[in-house]
């Protein structure tokens, strides 16, 4: 039975060790370990994977990055190494995210809850609306007043104030004063305007400091003109008004004329008339004449009543603008004429029509809608003005000088200006593409 037992026990060795070479043949999967290396090549890292990693290594953002994956308008399907390369150079969850679902961007839904404040943006230019308000400025119409001639009426004048008073002065600084309360219409200095024009000029010279200094040419241009005689002063009786001196032996005993003011028994009130001529600036055409009159609350007799209690002023030139002036009874009837004549002005001068500016320049600069010009506030541009745009298709020059007398031209569009400076004024351009060198006329504005 050993014998028998131990045979077994060799047959049953013998097989299980014949086995293990069968065993051994797997080596041969080693092969398939060779395979692995194809396996990297099937994933041949995607170019943007590249891309990605080459701009986190220069140190962009992930906000940058996005766009730039956003901008290719696919996404990728990412393995676990593609995921675990990226990861190892520092890309973020959001970046990875990105490659895989771009619809997963961040900015897109906050471009959705952009349109929220799209309202508040929309509301704010009703602000605007005030700036057209302020173009509306110039509408209101410039006056020049020159100052009034009372050659008719020098001699009362001397007889009331016992010296050269200048009444053509006083009344039109008066006046002035009284426009200027007003508000309706602007009134231009032309009674100092050297004045002016030598500040403009020491402006620019070298010893005034830069920034501080007045700048030439900014002189405006006066709409209509105010003049006028003063043809009664004292009392309003020019046809039967006699001078002083010699002509007073003349003066019937009873009463009679002085200067304008009748002397004798009665009463009377002191009168000032004015005869006014509107003209336009432009034309010399007179607009509108008339008269201004103005009579005294109280009334006086003979020529020193006409300052009250005081009696004439002589000396110094008298304040006509002064509250003490106006406090006499020639003071009073000065004022009344000077109101009746600030109430027409400010009747008639605003309706007066608008001075059609003609505006041309050339275009400068041109950035996608935006157009620059090449003339600012110096040449009369103001905020909101409107330019026609012009294409240039030729010139006519004259054959021998080669003079540019006519430039042909075709309208490609129109600009509404938005920024103004001395020398350059910016605006935003629709219509045809405009291009630099095209011209640019203002359109005049409706009245």
């Amino acid at each position: 039975m050993r014998l028998h037992d131990a045979a077994l026990f060799l047959v049953l060795a013998s097989g299980i060790f014949g086995q293990a070479p069968v065993k051994t043949a797997p080596k041969p999967a080693v092969p398939a370990k060779s395979a692995l290396p194809a396996k990297p090549a099937a994933p041949a890292a995607d170019p943007l994977i590249d891309s990605v990693i080459q701009l986190k290594k220069a140190g962009m953002g992930d906000d940058l990055i996005v766009k730039g994956i956003l901008k290719e308008k696919r996404a990728l399907t990412l393995g676990v190494s593609d995921m675990k390369l990226l990861k190892s150079a520092g890309v973020s969850d959001r970046v990875i995210g990105v490659l895989m679902d771009p619809d997963s961007a961040a900015p897109a839904p906050a471009a959705a809850v952009a349109p929220a404040p799209a309202p508040v943006v929309v509301s704010a230019p009703p602000p605007p609306p005030p700036a057209p308000s302020a173009p509306a400025a110039p509408v209101k119409r410039r006056l020049a007043i020159e100052e009034f001639d009372f050659s008719t009426v020098q001699t009362s004048v001397q007889a009331i104030f016992n010296t050269q008073q200048d009444i053509g002065k006083g009344i039109r600084a008066l006046l002035t004063t009284r426009l200027q309360q007003a508000g309706k219409i602007s009134v231009l200095e032309r009674a100092a305007i050297n004045k002016v024009m030598a500040e403009q000029d020491f402006g620019a010279s070298n010893r005034v400091k830069k920034g501080s200094n007045a700048k030439i040419g900014r002189i405006l241009g006066a709409d209509a003109m105010l003049m006028g005689d003063i043809v009664a002063f004292g009392r309003d009786d020019r046809n039967k008004t006699v001078g002083v001196g010699a002509a007073t032996s003349r003066i019937p005993k009873v009463g009679g004329m002085l200067g304008g003011v009748r002397i004798g028994r009665k009463e009377e009130k002191a009168v000032v008339v004015i005869a006014y001529r509107i003209v336009d600036a432009e034309t010399s055409e007179v607009i509108e004449s008339g008269e201004a009159r103005g009579e005294s609350k109280r009334e006086s007799k003979g020529m020193g009543g006409l300052f009250g209690a005081g009696g004439t002023i002589a000396g110094a030139n008298v304040d006509m603008t002064s509250s003490n002036f106006a406090q006499t009874i020639i003071g009073e009837a000065v004022i009344s004429a000077c109101d009746q004549l600030a109430e027409k002005m400010n009747t008639k001068i605003p309706t007066l029509p608008a001075k059609s500016s003609d505006i041309e320049g050339r275009v400068a600069d041109v950035t996608g809608m935006q157009l620059t010009l090449a003339i600012g506030s110096n040449d009369g541009v103001t905020m909101a003005d409107v330019f026609d745009v012009f294409r240039v298709l030729g010139e006519v020059k004259d054959p021998i000088t080669k003079e540019v007398l006519d430039v042909q031209t075709e309208r490609i569009g129109e600009m509404q200006i938005t920024s103004v400076r001395e020398k350059i004024s910016v605006g935003q351009y629709q219509g045809s593409p405009a291009t630099v060198g095209a011209i640019v006329r203002k359109r005049a504005k409706a009245q």
